[in-house]
């Protein structure tokens, strides 16, 4: 795999990776094959480079617009792709552990009970780590088609921002190392309590973070918010949202996106599919010829 920087990525905490010919060649075989046996070396050294060094891949399986893949091709790679680097974790209440992300309803809101992946909504930084309490490593996220208009990714080094903090904004950091009440949204009905800021063994800080997931949990658990906390909050907010820590970048069909969750926080710009786009599911029931902007995202725990 050909690594180097895009010049539209602009960082130094993701890194671009482009397939070449042979390796697109053998993720078609594996996909034929259901195993990627022949490419384990490179995933390897891809988790390796995950645990050590940097932050994120952005993984690009075709040139743009080229459409070596086709749709159910890619729905197909991440889970496969996924077991080379650990264990997928369950993420909804019927079990599922891999979760298309599209637009379900043009009115559905986090604010009414959706969860992020199933509306069109932007903002709302964030990890996706909020949902169960145990700790998990990466987050898969691939790109099978793109919306009709907006909805850019948006990346936001967690490290940096934590530097900022420290420096800064010491009292907020210090709140936000304090407990906060959080809903597993769509895994179950309970609450538990975790700081949105933890560490690893290096010293290394680890975020979780969805404000409308940690809002709705002080809610229902009839514990509302501080002003020492709501404050914390909207430091931390103002700085993932300032485009001096952001990363923004459009992913196209074929591109995978793979992080360390807990320190890279992500989201993306609203975004409208077009008037007569279908799901995956009624796209391949012939019922539709354009497809919803369609993610794929996986939870993997080492």
């Amino acid at each position: 795999m050909s690594t180097k920087k895009e010049r539209c990525l602009n960082t130094n905490f993701i890194t671009e990776i482009t397939l070449d010919a042979a390796e697109r060649n053998s993720f078609k075989a594996g996909i034929k094959h259901k195993n990627f046996d022949s490419l384990k070396e490179k995933f390897q050294q891809l988790e390796t480079n995950l645990a050590t060094n940097t932050k994120g891949f952005i993984l690009h399986l075709e040139a743009e617009q080229e459409n070596f893949f086709d749709y159910q091709e890619l729905a197909e790679i991440p889970a496969l792709m996924g077991t080379y680097f650990g264990n997928l974790l369950v993420q909804n209440e019927k079990g599922d552990k891999v979760i298309m992300v599209y637009d379900r309803d043009r009115l559905g809101s986090m604010f009414q009970g959706a969860r992020y992946h199933q509306t069109r909504e932007g903002g709302s930084i964030h990890t996706d780590n909020v949902n169960i309490p145990e700790p998990w490593e990466y987050l898969f996220l691939s790109c099978i088609e793109t919306a009709e208009v907006g909805g850019e990714n948006i990346l936001v080094d967690g490290v940096k921002v934590h530097s900022i903090l420290k420096a800064k904004y010491p009292q907020a950091l210090k709140v936000l190392q304090d407990n906060f009440y959080w809903e597993m949204r769509g895994v179950s009905d309970a609450l538990y309590q975790a700081p949105i800021i933890t560490y690893d063994k290096k010293g290394e800080p680890l975020f979780r973070h969805l404000r409308p997931y940690m809002e709705s949990a002080h809610q229902k658990a009839n514990v509302p918010l501080t002003t020492d906390q709501l404050y914390a909050l909207d430091v931390l907010d103002a700085l993932t949202n300032s485009s001096e820590y952001q990363m923004r970048y459009r992913m196209r069909k074929g591109d995978i996106l793979i992080t360390r969750d807990a320190q890279v926080l992500h989201g993306r710009t609203c975004f409208s599919d077009a008037l007569e786009a279908v799901t995956f599911d009624e796209y391949h029931q012939g019922k539709g010829k354009i497809l919803k902007r369609t993610m794929e995202r996986i939870w993997i725990k080492k």
